[in-house]
């Protein structure tokens, strides 16, 4: 069975993608994330398959949404 991470334009994918991004100091605390638009074009998806990769890093405490600017890194956890 294939991994859902190594899926192309998958949200698994995207999420981990980013994660990596994260935890590797390319979006240091604070920094704003990509907007789902441009995931979309980078990783040849729909928006809200963008959309979902960001909530999940949320949920996972590695970004936060700010109302009408869209989401930014915490930085990497200890």
């Amino acid at each position: 069975m294939a991994d859902p991470e190594q899926e192309p334009g998958s949200v698994l994918h995207i999420h981990s993608v980013l994660v990596r991004r994260i935890r590797g100091g390319e979006y240091p605390d604070g920094a704003k994330l990509p907007t789902e638009k441009e995931l979309a074009e980078e990783f040849g998806c729909r928006a809200d398959t963008a959309a979902r990769a960001l909530r999940l890093l949320q949920w996972d405490g590695l970004a936060r949404k700010v109302l009408r600017k869209g989401y930014f890194s915490t930085g990497p956890r200890a």
